[in-house]
């Protein structure tokens, strides 16, 4: 199974340099607005920053196609990659900013696109607009109730992250808003168009979403809808997988689909504990290989997680999952320990054991589904961020 990207991780960017592999560099606007005739002070806000993350490590599957199997891995928490982001003062709580960011993988050296994009104009008090490849509200608002969302990552998802927690999706041809934040609460929604003539719908999203911070308390609530989903390249997503008969996947093209989420945390000291209830709803699915009519599903997901810094350089975390749809069912608990070497750099070890109802396929996110009921991952990795 691919591995895709969760939610980033960025040092906040600079006013008057750029960093470059934790070192920094001056930014020589002086000399350039000298030679075009401009007061240096115009640039004074200006920034860019280049930033990124390489995550690589060593997995054990129990069953994979009834194989047990052994592999170096690139992002089993987080997908690798590297980005530029910048803004420029606008003047009056006003900015322009952007991002750009590339996946790739550190075991093929293969470039991935599955990275936002974007450029936009932002303000303190109104909030901001943007325009690209981006994450939609189930990223914004309901991710960070998930244990995949947060500190586990990638192979923590959901049965083939069915409720896109896990950032599997970016939206193409999209336009985000995301407000300020007001008295705790913040609001945002996003439109992914179809870009085709005469087929406004087909394959277009759009998205809502909102949250709450009061103290130790976090809430959050999402909803995302699609349009044809995967029936074109060049709308708002591709197509997605989905759990298929007698312990097999496939790749599906969906007419209609409805995903919730909601979900809180509280924090207790040093232990957060969270829970995250979710609900994709897929109708009009279609075999995207063949073109088969398959039965509609709607999969429903419920977890609870806890994540305790036990000190300033170990964190240890896990979850529960139970998974229910389409007459089966998945149990899926996950362990993780992460140490820190430095702020920059970490090593982690981490379980994840998956057993699926009679005739459903067991597939922990980022493998291939096991020839039974059951499958176990083990992995150890390293982590640095520049």
């Amino acid at each position: 199974m691919p591995i895709r990207p969760r939610a980033n991780r960025t040092a906040p960017m600079t006013s008057e340099s750029a960093r470059v592999a934790g070192r920094t560099l001056p930014v020589s606007m002086t000399l350039l607005a000298t030679l075009i005739g401009m007061p240096a002070a115009a640039y004074a806000q200006s920034s860019v920053q280049l930033y990124g993350e390489l995550d690589a490590g060593l997995a054990y599957v129990n069953n994979v196609g009834g194989h047990s199997q052994y592999r170096l891995t690139s992002g089993t928490i987080d997908g690798s990659y590297w980005g530029l982001q910048g803004s420029e003062d606008l003047g009056g709580g006003a900015r322009a900013i952007f991002r750009l960011e590339r996946g790739l993988s550190v075991a093929t050296g293969e470039g991935i696109n599955d990275h936002p994009m974007y450029v936009g104009i932002g303000s303190d008090k109104l909030g901001t607009v943007t325009f690209g490849h981006q994450y939609d509200s189930i990223h914004d608002y309901f991710q960070t109730f998930t244990l995949t969302g947060t500190t586990g990552g990638t192979a923590f998802a959901h049965v083939l992250d069915n409720d896109n927690a896990n950032n599997s999706f970016l939206a193409a041809n999209s336009v985000k808003y995301t407000s300020a934040t007001y008295g705790g609460f913040s609001f945002g929604g996003l439109y992914a168009f179809s870009n085709q003539a005469g087929a406004f719908s087909n394959n277009r999203a759009y998205s809502v979403g909102a949250s709450y911070s009061a103290g130790s308390f976090n809430a959050g609530a999402a909803y995302l809808h699609n349009n044809g989903r995967g029936n074109t390249t060049s709308g708002a997503y591709d197509s997605l997988t989905l759990p298929g008969p007698a312990n097999t996947v496939f790749n599906a093209n969906v007419q209609r689909q409805n995903t919730f989420g909601v979900g809180a945390s509280y924090e207790l000291g040093e232990f957060t504990l969270s829970g995250a209830f979710s609900r994709a709803i897929n109708a009009g699915v279609t075999d995207a290989d063949t073109g088969e009519a398959m039965p509609s599903l709607a999969l429903n997901n419920y977890e609870i997680n806890g994540i305790y810094k036990l000190t300033p350089a170990i964190v240890l975390a896990g979850m529960y999952v139970y998974t229910n749809g389409g007459g089966a069912h998945w149990h899926e608990g996950g362990l993780q320990v992460d140490y820190l070497l430095s702020k920059r750099t970490d090593v982690y070890v981490e379980s994840i054991y998956q057993r699926a109802s009679s005739g459903a396929p067991a597939v922990i996110n980022t493998n291939d589904p096991s020839s039974g009921r059951n499958q176990l991952m083990l992995s150890t990795g390293i982590r640095h961020r520049f």
